[in-house]
């Protein structure tokens, strides 16, 4: 019977990891610096995305690279002597210490971020293995001081992983309901347990005292939303951008007409980043650009409901919104332009609270 229930609280906490489909019993992703395993434990836990396995950032500060997370501006620096890469936790994005966007989104689930193992290990010098092992896999990140090659390693480890692997075990059937289910940031994965669902609104910014008006809505409310600018727009926004950034709220490009999509789109991020030390890969683009945006590398929005032609000007508008949202399936994203009062965006946000909706910032893994 204890076999049994095992099994299936430990079933549970796969069905959030996006691993590929294994037994319980050998499912697990153990975590090793050099010659040190790591605790295993279900927040921490390695997980595939995007074709990569991701695990917990501190990893490499286990193995010596450096490591910095700012509360207030939501960033995470990793770092050595030579480079660094900073991530943009609210929205994903992470630039290299040149200020180049770079390749791989981190991803925060539960409250700890994660990056991809091997391209940041490769970037820092670090090698990087993932291993068959009792119980699962071992993946292990090695820097100039590990001796040990994985095939010995493994070896010596083994009565490490047993004993981890066992304690592992203890601690989820001694309190079950603290299995982490893999419930993420991707919108598209509501929580059956939540009444509410994920609504992620989206501003066009044009005018600098209405986004504050907005901005003072959402904080009130402990909401987000994402901003988009357009090129015109972005430079004269610094202080707006840096306040938007650290409210944990995101921030896109809204790209008109036009040709010579890559080099307008990077001129665009070389604004943002010189304006609020940041870049992003969020763009809403005019029709038939969205094959170009993807082509360069760039997070196309699609919003579920656009409500840009009619706007939010009233609480009967936030209602009509409300109502739309609810027959919707899962997440839904919002395109409201920026023809939105404060009042009526406050009464929107009220609402949704009754309702136990979340009003995450957009991210690039959002939809």
């Amino acid at each position: 019977m204890k076999k049994r229930f095992a099994a299936a609280v430990l079933a549970l906490v796969l069905l959030g990891t996006l691993c590929p489909p294994v037994s319980a019993e050998d499912s697990v992703y153990f975590t090793a610096v050099d010659e040190r395993v790591l605790d295993l434990k279900d927040s921490t836990m390695p997980f595939w995305f995007g074709g990569y396995l991701y695990v917990a950032a501190t990893v490499f500060r286990e193995s010596g690279v450096g490591y910095s997370y700012n509360v207030v501006t939501q960033t995470l620096v990793l770092y050595d002597s030579s480079r660094s890469l900073v991530f943009n936790v609210s929205t994903g994005s992470g630039t290299t210490g040149q200020g180049d966007l770079y390749d791989h989104v981190c991803v925060t689930r539960g409250g700890v971020t994660f990056v991809a193992a091997s391209p940041v290990a490769s970037y820092f010098g670090r090698a990087y293995s993932n291993t068959p092992v009792n119980h699962g896999y071992l993946i292990r990140v090695k820097s100039a001081s590990a001796v040990l090659p994985d095939s010995m390693f493994t070896d010596t480890a083994s009565y490490q992983l047993d004993a981890k692997y066992q304690q592992y075990q203890k601690q989820s059937i001694a309190d079950p309901t603290d299995i982490n289910t893999g419930e993420t940031e991707d919108p598209e994965v509501e929580d059956p347990a939540s009444s509410g669902k994920s609504i992620y609104l989206c501003f066009l910014a044009e005018d600098a005292e209405t986004v504050t008006a907005w901005l003072d809505a959402l904080e009130s409310q402990g909401s987000h939303a994402a901003f988009y600018f357009t090129e015109e727009s972005l430079a004269r926004s610094g202080d707006q951008l840096r306040r938007i950034a650290a409210s944990g709220s995101a921030v896109g490009l809204l790209l008109g007409p036009g040709a010579g999509v890559r080099e307008r789109l990077t001129a665009m991020n070389r604004t943002l980043f010189s304006e609020a030390g940041m870049k992003t890969r969020l763009v809403y683009g005019a029709d038939g650009d969205a094959a170009a945006l993807r082509a360069a590398g760039y997070c196309s929005l699609n919003p579920t409901i656009d409500r840009a032609e009619y706007g939010l000007g009233s609480s009967g508008a936030a209602n009509t919104l409300l109502k739309q949202i609810g027959k919707r399936r899962g997440a839904v994203s919002v395109w409201l332009g920026s023809d939105v009062t404060a009042g009526a965006l406050r009464a929107f946000l009220a609402s949704a609270a009754e309702e136990e909706d979340r009003l995450p910032a957009m991210t690039e893994t959002a939809f």
